[in-house]
C-alpha cells in the first residue's frame, strides 16, 4: 500500500503543468529558464510527503514558435513521515520536450513528449513514453486582467505491465498585472479525466475517473531579467487507485529571462 501511495504522489507532482506555459509565445530569439522546488504533503491514508527540484525552460527559435523542456529534475525524497527505514524514493525525474506555436493573436497549439529515463537512478519503475497535444487560448479580459487556457489529450504507452492510455486535460489561469510594482498575482485550475481504462497487470478500470488541481500564486519581477514565483496548490482526486491521492503543495521558482 505504501508503494502505491508513493507512486501516486510522485505521479501527481510530476504530471501537472505539462506545457511550459499556456500564454502567448514571447518575442523572437528570447527565452526563459526556471529553477524551482515543489513540496507536497498528504495525510490520507497516512501522513506522507515528497520534495522535488525541477528545471524548465523555453526559447523562441523563430517568430511564434517556441521549444522547451519541463519536468527535468531530482526527487529529494518521497516517503511516509515518521517512518524509520522506509525507502525514501530519491532519484532523477524524467524529461519532457515541448513545442508551442502561436498562429493567431489569441490561439496556439502545443505538443509535449515525455521521455522515459530507463535508469536505475530514476524515480519509480513506472516511466512510460507519453504524448500530449493541446490547443491554447489567451486574451485580455479587461485592462491588466489576462486569461490563459489550454485543453488537450494525453496518451501514455504501456510500461512495466501498466498502461494509462488516453486522458483529457483542461487548464485555465487568470493573471492580474500590477505593472507599477512588478507584481502579477494569479489563480488557476486543472481538470484531468481518464478517457480509457488503466491496465495494471490483471486489473483494469478507471475510465471516467477525474481529479481537480487548484492553485493560487504570484510572480514578482526584479528588473527585466529575474522573476520570483510562488504557488500554493491543492489536488482533489475522486478515485485514489487511478488518480492519486488528495494533496497540498507549495511551489517556489526563480525565472531567468534572456
Amino acid at each position: 500500500m505504501i508503494k502505491k501511495i508513493a507512486l501516486a504522489a510522485a505521479l501527481a507532482a510530476s504530471s501537472s503543468f505539462a506545457t511550459y506555459t499556456f500564454f502567448p509565445v514571447g518575442e523572437n530569439h528570447t527565452g526563459q529558464v526556471e529553477v524551482g522546488e515543489t513540496f507536497i504533503w498528504t495525510d490520507e491514508p497516512v501522513d506522507f510527503s515528497t520534495d522535488q527540484i525541477k528545471v524548465g525552460g523555453e526559447f523562441v527559435v523563430i517568430p511564434n514558435l517556441a521549444i522547451g523542456i519541463t519536468g527535468l529534475g531530482y526527487q529529494l525524497w518521497s516517503e511516509p513521515d515518521d517512518c524509520d527505514g522506509c525507502d525514501d524514493s530519491d532519484g532523477l525525474l524524467a524529461l519532457t520536450l515541448g513545442a508551442r506555436y502561436w498562429f493567431m493573436p489569441i490561439l496556439g497549439v502545443a505538443v509535449d513528449v515525455s521521455l522515459p529515463l530507463n535508469s536505475e537512478d530514476a524515480v519509480g519503475k513506472y516511466d512510460p513514453l507519453a504524448f500530449y497535444v493541446a490547443a491554447q487560448f489567451s486574451k485580455d479580459l479587461i485592462p491588466n486582467l489576462i486569461i490563459g487556457a489550454e485543453a488537450g489529450l494525453t496518451y501514455k504507452l504501456e510500461d512495466e505491465d501498466k498502461s494509462e492510455g488516453l486522458g483529457l486535460r483542461a487548464q485555465v489561469e487568470l493573471d492580474y498585472v500590477i505593472s507599477s510594482i512588478g507584481l502579477v498575482p494569479w489563480i488557476g485550475a486543472e481538470f484531468d479525466m481518464r478517457i480509457s481504462d488503466v491496465e495494471d497487470g490483471n486489473w483494469e478500470g478507471g475510465s471516467g475517473d477525474n481529479s481537480i488541481l487548484l492553485w493560487i500564486g504570484a510572480g514578482k519581477s526584479f528588473g527585466k531579467l529575474f522573476t520570483l514565483k510562488a504557488n500554493f496548490l491543492m489536488n482533489f482526486a475522486d478515485e485514489k487507485e487511478t488518480m492519486g491521492t488528495d494533496w497540498m503543495g507549495i511551489n517556489v521558482k526563480g525565472a531567468f529571462s534572456f
